[in-house]
């Protein structure tokens, strides 16, 4: 699995237009072969920063993505901002969920 982590740092007077165009891409981009999630947060401390997550099941599906229109208009909307996103791509090997949580309080 490979996880796609774009952060964003919005100024107030482009937020509303870079989130609706985020917005508009989530559900296609969900659709797209091999995405596992893709989601949008924004920082509760500090508004400006808006993260954009994405989850794929192959490397494959990842560059397929980023060759993709949806990419593209996400690209165009980071062209929007002062400074360049910070961008990372994590292969996952394995995970895992409540279960570590009860281990460790075993």
């Amino acid at each position: 699995m490979i996880e796609a982590i774009i952060k964003m740092t919005v100024p107030a007077e482009k937020r509303k237009e870079v989130l609706q165009t985020i917005k508009a891409i989530l559900g296609p981009i969900r659709r797209e072969r091999g995405c596992i999630s893709c989601n949008c947060y924004v920082d509760v401390e500090d508004e400006r920063f808006l993260f954009f997550e994405e989850e794929w099941k192959t490397r494959e599906d990842l560059e397929n993505h980023l060759r993709s229109d949806h990419f593209g208009v996400l690209n165009g909307a980071m062209r929007l901002l002062r400074s360049e996103p910070e961008i990372r791509f994590n292969t996952i090997s394995s995970t895992a969920g409540l279960e570590t949580i009860k281990a460790a309080l075993a």
